[in-house]
């Protein structure tokens, strides 16, 4: 079987959230991660609407500095556990969801793992818009991590919903070839770690013959797979069954047909993205 996910970008803002990312290690190197390129972009979008008087070059200076040594440190132990891992230099000051795109490109990567929280003086920097912007126009497959944020006396604390990424996969099919093309990505990752494989399909179609197909696929290859078919608007049903199905993570791809042509283009991936409480993996495609 073709290795999928050999090489990783990581955008981090050094949040506890973001961070958090890292507990999913030994899954990751499960589903074929070999190496992390990590990447810190001074979001120059935040600094410019700060009040006047600060010295962007000198801000500029100091953020790469202080990027530089944490990323250091984030390479070493990745090295340690096993992964191959370097680091974005220089430090890249500009629109995050650019200079991600850009880093994405020229390192030729497999996978884009965001953040979904940040926190700090660049507080948004993995909050919505910048993981919304590059699962809008990334090249690569992009998985959006979430965690739950439990308050405590002292702040807060990231917590992940369940401890393994690809236990149960949600896979969102519009019988389109589009998703089709998110199978082998779905059979990959549930091969790797053994995990099971939920098919849902959201229409007012109700002819399943392609999802029995694909079921008979997965379970050829020793997957356990079931398939539900939803009536209704089709983020909310991802959602919903997500939530009654006790998935782990949602597959899906980001154009769609028939029905519920262009909703998988932009609305229903950003409403999923934005609202769900496990983490996101959508598919772009050529």
């Amino acid at each position: 079987m073709i290795a999928m996910f050999e090489k990783v970008l990581f955008p981090t803002d050094f949040s506890e959230c973001n961070l958090k990312i890292l507990d999913y290690l030994s899954e990751l190197k499960k589903i074929g991660v070999e190496e992390v390129v990590l990447i810190r972009v001074i979001n120059l979008n935040r600094v410019t609407g700060i009040a006047g008087g600060i010295d962007i070059e000198e801000y500029i200076e100091t953020e790469q500095k202080v990027a530089e040594e944490k990323l250091s440190e984030l390479v070493e132990f990745l090295k340690i556990e096993g992964i191959n891992a370097k680091y974005i230099d220089p430090i890249p000051a500009g629109n995050p969801v650019v200079e991600i795109l850009k880093a994405a490109e020229k390192e030729k990567v497999s996978l884009i793992l965001m953040g979904s929280r940040g926190k700090g003086v660049v507080k948004e920097i993995l909050l919505g818009s910048v993981s919304e912007g590059v699962v809008r126009k990334a090249k690569v497959p992009v998985i959006v991590v979430k965690f739950e944020l439990v308050e405590k006396e002292d702040g807060y604390e990231c917590r992940r919903l369940f401890p393994k990424m690809f236990e149960r996969i949600l896979y969102a099919h519009d019988l389109s070839e589009h998703s089709d093309k998110v199978l082998k990505y779905v059979k990959y990752a549930a091969i790797k770690v053994n995990g099971e494989v939920i098919i849902l399909h959201v229409s007012e179609d109700d002819n399943i013959q392609k999802l029995e197909q694909i079921k008979r696929e997965l379970e050829s290859d020793g997957i356990k797979t079931k398939i539900i078919v939803k009536k209704g608007s089709p983020h909310k049903m991802i959602l919903k069954v997500a939530e009654e199905e006790k998935s782990t993570i949602i597959f899906m791809g980001s154009r769609g047909l028939g029905l519920i042509q262009a909703v998988l283009v932009g609305s229903v991936v950003d409403t999923v993205v934005r609202h769900s409480r496990i983490p996101v993996f959508v598919y772009k495609g050529e």
